[in-house]
């Protein structure tokens, strides 16, 4: 199985950001996305193949926000696996009680990612043996 990180912000700033942080900590080369659609397009492309997602996803997006990225995976059957990492400058508390609705997401992180923050990503038991 292969691992592919994918970052999912209409932000350009926080796509240069986080694609340097995740960068400078050993990640594989992230792929940039600005919305879940573009997101949701990759992701069908390869649903069929050996790959695990690693997916950095902000909630408020134009075109397809986060969670209609998750609802549109949820209801699909793929073969892929996908690990979801919330990454938002959300402090709505009530974001927080529904990421925990889906069972892919592992993280609800708030903007910036932090060193401290990708340490223990690269420590989930599904993740370490990729890094």
């Amino acid at each position: 199985m292969t691992l592919e990180i994918l970052l999912v912000d209409d932000d350009p700033v926080g796509q240069y950001l986080h694609n340097n942080i995740l960068t400078k900590c050993d990640f594989p080369k992230q792929l940039l996305f600005e919305n879940g659609a573009l997101a949701l397009d990759y992701i069908l492309e390869k649903k069929d193949e050996d790959i695990l997602f690693l997916i950095f996803l902000d909630i408020n997006m134009p075109v397809m926000n986060g969670w209609e990225l998750l609802d549109a995976l949820h209801k699909m059957s793929i073969t892929a696996i996908y690990k979801v990492v919330i990454l938002t400058s959300s402090i709505d508390s009530s974001d927080r009680g529904k990421a925990d609705d889906y069972p892919q997401v592992f993280k609800f992180v708030e903007k910036p990612l932090s060193v401290t923050c990708i340490d223990a990503i690269k420590e989930n038991t599904d993740l370490a043996s990729y890094f």
